[in-house]
């Protein structure tokens, strides 16, 4: 077990507040996500984080892989979901049915869009890119608009497939 800690990232469209260890990033909420955190403050030991995240929530594509993440808690099929989803180009989507395929199981969309909604690590984690079939967005870990507004960043406005 490690210790954890939190740090808060302000941007634009709010501050974030990312839960982490010694070892990787444990959690990100979203500015209106107010949990009960009793973990004491610290520095994030990634120091481009903050300024990758601003870069991001300007429209920059950033590559996310450079950062840790703790995944101890993620069964082995979320885990290789989460793997496929950060593979996700930037502006690009896909249906959870696809998602689920390139984790290997190609009958679980449901299963892969329970596992996208308790997404411990959106943003760096781009669940957001996940649509269902037809086009429609589907669940999301974040707030309400969240998950629109990040595909309308990422794509200038139109949703693009892969």
């Amino acid at each position: 077990m490690h210790d954890l800690y939190c740090d808060r990232i302000d941007t634009p469209k709010g501050v974030f507040l990312i839960l982490f260890h010694s070892e990787g990033i444990s959690r990100i909420y979203f500015p209106g996500q107010d949990p009960e955190c009793s973990c004491p403050e610290g520095k994030l030991p990634w120091n481009n984080l903050a300024e990758d995240l601003n870069r991001y929530l300007s429209g920059e594509a950033v590559d996310w892989s450079r950062y840790p993440l703790d995944t101890s808690c993620y069964r082995p099929f979320t885990k290789a979901l989460l793997e496929e989803v950060r593979q996700i180009p930037f502006g690009r989507v896909c249906t959870y049915r696809e998602a689920a395929e390139r984790a290997g199981s190609p009958r679980a969309c449901r299963a892969a869009g329970q596992a996208l909604k308790a997404n411990r690590h959106p943003v760096l984690v781009p669940c957001h890119r996940v649509v269902a079939s037809g086009g429609k967005l589907g669940g999301f870990s974040g707030p309400p608009g969240w998950k629109q507004m990040l595909l309308e960043i990422e794509a200038g406005g139109s949703r693009r497939e892969i």
